[in-house]
Protein backbone atom coordinates (compact mmCIF):
# COMPACT_ATOMS: atom_id res chain seq x y z
CA UNK A 1 0.00 0.00 0.00
CA UNK A 2 2.65 2.15 0.66
CA UNK A 3 5.08 1.83 -2.68
CA UNK A 4 1.21 2.05 -4.41
CA UNK A 5 0.21 5.49 -3.00
CA UNK A 6 3.89 7.46 -3.70
CA UNK A 7 2.23 8.87 -6.74
CA UNK A 8 -0.32 10.55 -4.64
CA UNK A 9 1.99 10.89 -1.69
CA UNK A 10 4.19 13.14 -3.82
CA UNK A 11 2.18 16.00 -3.61
CA UNK A 12 1.33 15.92 0.28
CA UNK A 13 2.61 19.19 1.67
CA UNK A 14 3.12 16.88 5.18
CA UNK A 15 1.31 20.21 6.95
CA UNK A 16 4.42 21.32 7.81
CA UNK A 17 5.98 22.22 4.81
CA UNK A 18 5.17 25.60 3.28
CA UNK A 19 5.42 27.44 0.18
CA UNK A 20 8.78 27.23 -1.27
CA UNK A 21 10.29 24.92 0.80
CA UNK A 22 7.41 22.40 -0.35
CA UNK A 23 9.09 22.81 -3.94
CA UNK A 24 12.40 22.56 -2.54
CA UNK A 25 10.90 18.89 -0.81
CA UNK A 26 9.53 17.81 -4.01
CA UNK A 27 12.52 18.13 -5.65
CA UNK A 28 14.71 15.84 -3.38
CA UNK A 29 11.73 12.78 -4.16
CA UNK A 30 14.03 10.83 -6.77
CA UNK A 31 15.30 7.66 -5.97
CA UNK A 32 18.97 6.31 -6.58
CA UNK A 33 18.18 2.64 -6.17
CA UNK A 34 18.01 1.42 -10.01
CA UNK A 35 21.01 3.27 -11.23
CA UNK A 36 23.29 1.49 -8.41
CA UNK A 37 21.50 -2.10 -8.25
CA UNK A 38 19.29 -2.79 -11.40
CA UNK A 39 19.87 -3.15 -14.79
CA UNK A 40 18.61 -1.19 -18.29
CA UNK A 41 15.95 -3.07 -19.83
CA UNK A 42 17.77 -3.18 -23.28
CA UNK A 43 20.65 -5.47 -21.57
CA UNK A 44 18.08 -8.13 -20.84
CA UNK A 45 16.00 -10.37 -22.56
CA UNK A 46 12.32 -10.27 -21.52
CA UNK A 47 10.84 -13.62 -20.25
CA UNK A 48 7.70 -13.68 -22.46
CA UNK A 49 7.32 -12.19 -25.64
CA UNK A 50 4.13 -9.52 -25.17
CA UNK A 51 1.89 -8.58 -28.22
CA UNK A 52 2.00 -5.27 -29.62
CA UNK A 53 4.01 -2.56 -28.22
CA UNK A 54 4.59 -1.37 -25.12
CA UNK A 55 6.29 1.59 -23.20
CA UNK A 56 7.58 1.73 -19.97
CA UNK A 57 9.93 3.77 -17.56
CA UNK A 58 12.93 3.01 -15.88
CA UNK A 59 14.42 6.19 -13.56
CA UNK A 60 13.10 8.69 -16.12
CA UNK A 61 13.90 7.18 -19.19
CA UNK A 62 11.32 5.58 -21.30
CA UNK A 63 12.03 2.12 -23.56
CA UNK A 64 9.74 0.77 -25.80
CA UNK A 65 9.29 -2.90 -26.07
CA UNK A 66 8.45 -4.09 -28.69
CA UNK A 67 8.96 -7.71 -30.53
CA UNK A 68 10.97 -9.10 -27.00
CA UNK A 69 12.82 -6.28 -27.34
CA UNK A 70 14.07 -3.02 -25.50
CA UNK A 71 14.64 -0.06 -26.95
CA UNK A 72 15.43 3.86 -25.30
CA UNK A 73 13.46 6.21 -26.74
CA UNK A 74 13.18 10.32 -26.50
CA UNK A 75 15.52 12.90 -25.38
CA UNK A 76 18.02 13.02 -22.57
CA UNK A 77 15.62 14.12 -19.15
CA UNK A 78 13.43 12.98 -16.27
CA UNK A 79 10.09 11.38 -17.67
CA UNK A 80 7.60 9.67 -16.47
CA UNK A 81 3.57 8.40 -17.45
CA UNK A 82 3.51 7.95 -21.10
CA UNK A 83 0.38 7.73 -22.88
CA UNK A 84 -0.80 7.19 -25.92
CA UNK A 85 -3.48 9.44 -28.23
CA UNK A 86 -6.36 7.20 -28.78
CA UNK A 87 -5.25 6.42 -32.91
CA UNK A 88 -1.72 5.64 -30.94
CA UNK A 89 0.36 7.77 -33.31
CA UNK A 90 1.39 10.35 -30.68
CA UNK A 91 3.23 9.54 -27.01
CA UNK A 92 2.20 11.81 -24.00
CA UNK A 93 4.84 12.05 -21.19
CA UNK A 94 5.91 14.14 -18.39
CA UNK A 95 8.96 15.71 -18.12
CA UNK A 96 10.85 16.60 -14.31
CA UNK A 97 12.70 19.71 -13.36
CA UNK A 98 13.78 20.12 -9.71
CA UNK A 99 10.65 22.24 -8.65
CA UNK A 100 8.04 21.36 -11.90
CA UNK A 101 7.17 19.25 -14.27
CA UNK A 102 5.32 19.96 -17.93
CA UNK A 103 3.55 17.73 -20.66
CA UNK A 104 4.78 17.14 -23.68
CA UNK A 105 3.61 15.38 -27.14
CA UNK A 106 6.27 12.99 -28.60
CA UNK A 107 6.47 10.99 -31.60
CA UNK A 108 6.11 6.82 -31.29
CA UNK A 109 10.33 7.26 -31.41
CA UNK A 110 10.62 9.69 -28.57
CA UNK A 111 10.93 12.95 -30.39
CA UNK A 112 9.13 16.03 -28.68
CA UNK A 113 6.87 17.24 -31.19
CA UNK A 114 5.00 19.99 -29.04
CA UNK A 115 5.75 21.03 -25.53
CA UNK A 116 2.08 21.23 -23.90
CA UNK A 117 2.56 23.05 -20.60
CA UNK A 118 4.93 25.77 -19.21
CA UNK A 119 5.27 24.93 -15.82
CA UNK A 120 8.68 26.64 -14.66
CA UNK A 121 9.36 29.80 -13.43
CA UNK A 122 12.20 31.56 -11.76
CA UNK A 123 10.28 32.60 -8.61
CA UNK A 124 10.23 29.08 -6.56
CA UNK A 125 6.13 29.35 -5.14
CA UNK A 126 5.32 30.35 -9.35
CA UNK A 127 6.54 26.95 -10.42
CA UNK A 128 3.77 24.18 -11.00
CA UNK A 129 3.61 20.36 -10.83
CA UNK A 130 1.36 18.60 -14.08
CA UNK A 131 0.85 14.78 -14.22
CA UNK A 132 -1.34 11.98 -15.82
CA UNK A 133 -1.96 13.21 -18.81
CA UNK A 134 -4.71 11.42 -21.24
CA UNK A 135 -6.70 11.96 -24.14
CA UNK A 136 -10.34 12.21 -24.56
CA UNK A 137 -11.79 9.11 -26.76
CA UNK A 138 -11.98 12.34 -29.82
CA UNK A 139 -8.24 13.49 -29.77
CA UNK A 140 -9.48 16.86 -29.05
CA UNK A 141 -8.97 17.31 -25.52
CA UNK A 142 -5.78 16.96 -23.04
CA UNK A 143 -6.88 15.77 -19.35
CA UNK A 144 -4.19 16.44 -16.65
CA UNK A 145 -3.66 16.77 -12.61
CA UNK A 146 -2.03 20.51 -12.06
CA UNK A 147 -1.55 21.71 -8.90
CA UNK A 148 -3.68 25.06 -9.17
CA UNK A 149 -5.14 27.18 -6.79
CA UNK A 150 -2.31 26.98 -4.39
CA UNK A 151 -4.06 29.01 -1.74
CA UNK A 152 -6.91 28.05 0.03
CA UNK A 153 -8.49 30.58 2.49
CA UNK A 154 -4.38 31.73 2.73
CA UNK A 155 -2.87 28.71 3.65
CA UNK A 156 -0.39 27.51 0.64
CA UNK A 157 -1.23 23.76 -0.24
CA UNK A 158 0.41 21.63 -3.02
CA UNK A 159 -2.97 19.77 -4.06
CA UNK A 160 -3.59 18.30 -7.14
CA UNK A 161 -7.23 19.06 -9.18
CA UNK A 162 -8.50 17.81 -12.42
CA UNK A 163 -7.80 20.00 -15.48
CA UNK A 164 -8.46 20.04 -19.41
CA UNK A 165 -7.59 21.74 -22.60
CA UNK A 166 -7.63 21.39 -26.46
CA UNK A 167 -4.63 19.41 -27.76
CA UNK A 168 -3.96 21.47 -30.18
CA UNK A 169 -4.46 24.68 -27.97
CA UNK A 170 -2.44 26.16 -25.46
CA UNK A 171 -2.45 26.38 -21.26
CA UNK A 172 -4.11 29.51 -21.16
CA UNK A 173 -7.08 27.50 -22.59
CA UNK A 174 -6.95 25.01 -19.71
CA UNK A 175 -9.95 24.94 -17.45
CA UNK A 176 -10.42 23.22 -13.90
CA UNK A 177 -12.71 20.12 -13.81
CA UNK A 178 -12.43 19.35 -9.92
CA UNK A 179 -12.27 20.86 -6.37
CA UNK A 180 -9.95 18.25 -4.05
CA UNK A 181 -9.59 17.62 -0.78
CA UNK A 182 -6.71 19.63 0.54
CA UNK A 183 -3.48 18.39 2.27
CA UNK A 184 -4.25 14.79 0.65
CA UNK A 185 -2.85 15.24 -2.42
CA UNK A 186 -5.62 15.76 -4.24
CA UNK A 187 -7.21 14.07 -7.20
CA UNK A 188 -5.20 12.34 -9.73
CA UNK A 189 -5.10 9.69 -12.84
CA UNK A 190 -7.81 11.33 -14.73
CA UNK A 191 -9.39 9.21 -17.27
CA UNK A 192 -11.80 10.57 -19.95
CA UNK A 193 -14.74 8.46 -21.34
CA UNK A 194 -16.81 8.10 -24.49
CA UNK A 195 -19.84 10.77 -24.20
CA UNK A 196 -17.64 13.23 -22.38
CA UNK A 197 -17.77 11.82 -18.77
CA UNK A 198 -14.52 11.73 -16.67
CA UNK A 199 -13.09 8.79 -14.02
CA UNK A 200 -10.15 9.97 -11.66
CA UNK A 201 -9.27 9.21 -7.78
CA UNK A 202 -9.99 11.67 -5.25
CA UNK A 203 -8.46 11.49 -2.17
CA UNK A 204 -9.39 12.03 1.31
CA UNK A 205 -7.90 12.44 5.21
CA UNK A 206 -10.16 11.05 7.83
CA UNK A 207 -9.11 12.58 11.35
CA UNK A 208 -6.74 9.88 12.31
CA UNK A 209 -4.64 11.97 9.16
CA UNK A 210 -4.81 8.25 7.22
CA UNK A 211 -5.17 9.25 3.31
CA UNK A 212 -8.14 7.21 1.29
CA UNK A 213 -8.49 6.75 -2.27
CA UNK A 214 -11.73 6.36 -4.13
CA UNK A 215 -12.39 6.36 -7.73
CA UNK A 216 -15.00 8.99 -8.79
CA UNK A 217 -17.32 9.97 -11.70
CA UNK A 218 -17.79 12.82 -12.88
CA UNK A 219 -19.74 14.42 -16.66
CA UNK A 220 -18.95 17.71 -16.25
CA UNK A 221 -16.45 20.98 -15.11
CA UNK A 222 -17.23 21.35 -10.83
CA UNK A 223 -20.18 19.11 -11.83
CA UNK A 224 -21.14 16.42 -8.39
CA UNK A 225 -18.76 13.78 -8.41
CA UNK A 226 -20.40 10.33 -7.46
CA UNK A 227 -17.73 7.84 -5.72
CA UNK A 228 -18.01 4.28 -7.88
CA UNK A 229 -15.84 2.55 -4.06
CA UNK A 230 -15.80 3.20 -0.64
CA UNK A 231 -13.46 4.52 1.81
CA UNK A 232 -13.45 1.18 2.49
CA UNK A 233 -12.36 -0.28 -0.30
CA UNK A 234 -9.18 2.14 -0.87
CA UNK A 235 -8.92 1.97 -4.93
CA UNK A 236 -6.77 3.71 -6.75
CA UNK A 237 -4.74 3.33 -10.47
CA UNK A 238 -7.98 2.99 -12.68
CA UNK A 239 -7.15 1.76 -16.22
CA UNK A 240 -10.26 1.52 -18.62
CA UNK A 241 -10.50 -1.32 -21.06
CA UNK A 242 -9.99 -0.70 -24.78
CA UNK A 243 -14.08 -1.00 -24.82
CA UNK A 244 -15.10 0.80 -21.75
CA UNK A 245 -16.78 -1.82 -20.60
CA UNK A 246 -14.32 -3.07 -17.59
CA UNK A 247 -12.15 -1.17 -15.13
CA UNK A 248 -9.15 -2.39 -13.79
CA UNK A 249 -7.98 -0.74 -10.35
CA UNK A 250 -6.00 -1.69 -7.32
CA UNK A 251 -7.73 -1.37 -3.61
CA UNK A 252 -5.91 -2.20 -0.29
CA UNK A 253 -9.25 -1.89 1.77
CA UNK A 254 -6.61 -0.97 4.82
CA UNK A 255 -4.16 -3.50 4.27
CA UNK A 256 -0.41 -2.88 3.40
CA UNK A 257 -0.88 -5.03 0.61
CA UNK A 258 -3.28 -4.54 -2.70
CA UNK A 259 -5.42 -6.56 -4.67
CA UNK A 260 -5.55 -6.04 -8.25
CA UNK A 261 -9.44 -5.86 -9.30
CA UNK A 262 -11.76 -5.61 -12.30
CA UNK A 263 -15.02 -4.45 -12.42
CA UNK A 264 -17.61 -3.91 -15.09
CA UNK A 265 -18.40 -0.51 -15.84
CA UNK A 266 -20.99 1.35 -17.57
CA UNK A 267 -22.26 4.88 -17.93
CA UNK A 268 -21.00 5.88 -14.52
CA UNK A 269 -22.10 3.06 -12.93
CA UNK A 270 -19.44 0.11 -11.39
CA UNK A 271 -20.34 -3.22 -10.89
CA UNK A 272 -19.54 -5.88 -8.80
CA UNK A 273 -15.74 -6.16 -8.59
CA UNK A 274 -13.61 -9.69 -9.31
CA UNK A 275 -10.55 -9.44 -7.51
CA UNK A 276 -7.48 -11.51 -9.91
CA UNK A 277 -4.43 -11.31 -7.42
CA UNK A 278 -4.45 -10.62 -3.99
CA UNK A 279 -2.30 -9.79 -0.96
CA UNK A 280 0.62 -8.26 -3.24
CA UNK A 281 2.53 -4.89 -4.00
CA UNK A 282 0.37 -4.98 -7.57
CA UNK A 283 1.29 -1.32 -9.09
CA UNK A 284 -0.53 0.52 -12.71
CA UNK A 285 -2.40 -1.46 -14.36
CA UNK A 286 -2.62 -1.44 -18.24
CA UNK A 287 -4.97 -3.68 -20.89
CA UNK A 288 -3.94 -5.35 -23.93
CA UNK A 289 -5.05 -3.76 -27.06
CA UNK A 290 -7.42 -6.62 -27.59
CA UNK A 291 -9.00 -6.27 -23.92
CA UNK A 292 -8.02 -9.96 -23.42
CA UNK A 293 -5.34 -9.38 -20.90
CA UNK A 294 -3.76 -7.00 -18.25
CA UNK A 295 -0.01 -5.92 -17.27
CA UNK A 296 0.79 -4.54 -14.36
CA UNK A 297 3.90 -3.97 -12.08
CA UNK A 298 4.87 -5.37 -8.67
CA UNK A 299 8.39 -6.42 -6.84
CA UNK A 300 10.16 -10.05 -7.79
CA UNK A 301 12.99 -11.37 -5.67
CA UNK A 302 14.26 -10.17 -2.36
CA UNK A 303 15.67 -7.07 -4.13
CA UNK A 304 11.88 -5.80 -4.65
CA UNK A 305 12.40 -4.23 -7.79
CA UNK A 306 9.85 -3.40 -10.02
CA UNK A 307 8.90 -6.12 -12.65
CA UNK A 308 6.83 -6.50 -15.69
CA UNK A 309 4.46 -8.88 -15.24
CA UNK A 310 1.43 -10.40 -17.68
CA UNK A 311 -2.21 -11.50 -16.85
CA UNK A 312 -4.24 -13.37 -19.08
CA UNK A 313 -8.10 -13.12 -18.07
CA UNK A 314 -10.03 -16.12 -19.79
CA UNK A 315 -13.33 -15.26 -17.50
CA UNK A 316 -15.55 -13.16 -20.10
CA UNK A 317 -16.10 -9.90 -19.01
CA UNK A 318 -20.15 -10.00 -16.83
CA UNK A 319 -22.63 -7.15 -18.13
CA UNK A 320 -22.49 -4.04 -15.97
CA UNK A 321 -24.71 -4.22 -13.11
CA UNK A 322 -24.99 -1.70 -10.61
CA UNK A 323 -24.12 -2.63 -6.83
CA UNK A 324 -26.05 -0.90 -4.07
CA UNK A 325 -22.46 1.04 -3.67
CA UNK A 326 -22.46 1.74 -7.29
CA UNK A 327 -25.63 2.75 -7.52
CA UNK A 328 -24.71 5.74 -5.25
CA UNK A 329 -27.24 4.60 -1.99
CA UNK A 330 -23.54 4.89 0.56
CA UNK A 331 -20.51 5.05 -1.16
CA UNK A 332 -18.49 6.49 1.36
CA UNK A 333 -19.06 3.74 4.06
CA UNK A 334 -19.96 0.28 2.39
CA UNK A 335 -17.71 -1.28 -0.23
CA UNK A 336 -18.64 -2.96 -3.03
CA UNK A 337 -18.97 -6.91 -3.31
CA UNK A 338 -16.15 -8.67 -4.75
CA UNK A 339 -15.88 -12.40 -5.89
CA UNK A 340 -12.30 -14.24 -6.08
CA UNK A 341 -12.90 -16.25 -9.66
CA UNK A 342 -10.26 -19.46 -9.57
CA UNK A 343 -6.36 -18.51 -9.51
CA UNK A 344 -4.74 -17.41 -12.41
CA UNK A 345 -1.18 -17.76 -13.35
CA UNK A 346 0.79 -14.11 -14.16
CA UNK A 347 3.57 -14.22 -15.96
CA UNK A 348 6.61 -12.57 -15.45
CA UNK A 349 8.06 -10.69 -18.65
CA UNK A 350 11.19 -8.69 -17.12
CA UNK A 351 14.14 -9.47 -14.97
CA UNK A 352 16.77 -7.63 -13.80
CA UNK A 353 15.37 -4.29 -13.98
CA UNK A 354 13.26 -2.02 -11.66
CA UNK A 355 10.80 -0.23 -13.49
CA UNK A 356 8.85 2.84 -12.15
CA UNK A 357 6.04 1.51 -10.45
CA UNK A 358 4.32 5.11 -10.75
CA UNK A 359 4.47 4.81 -14.68
CA UNK A 360 1.90 2.73 -15.94
CA UNK A 361 2.71 0.94 -19.06
CA UNK A 362 1.32 2.32 -22.68
CA UNK A 363 0.18 -0.36 -24.68
CA UNK A 364 -0.96 -0.77 -28.14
Amino acid sequence: MILRRLAALLFVPLMVAFGSGVYLYLGTLKSKVVKEHAQLPTVTKPKFVLPGTMFVVQDGRIFKLNAGSFTEIGPAGDWSQPALTPDHTRLLAVARAGASSDLYLLDLGGQIVKRLTKNDSKILDANHWAYYPRVSPDGATLFFSFDSPKLVKAAPGVDLSVWSMPLNGTQSQARRWTDPYWYTGGDVSPIPVVGGGLLYVRHSIDPSTAVHAQIYYQTRPFGTGKALTSLADDCSEPALSPDGTQLAMVCSRGKQTAALEVAPFNGGVLGPAKVLLDSGLYASPAWSPDGKALAYLAPAGAAGHFQLWYLALPLPAASATASTSAAGASPASTPRPTTTPAPLAPVQVTQGVDLTGTSAPAWY
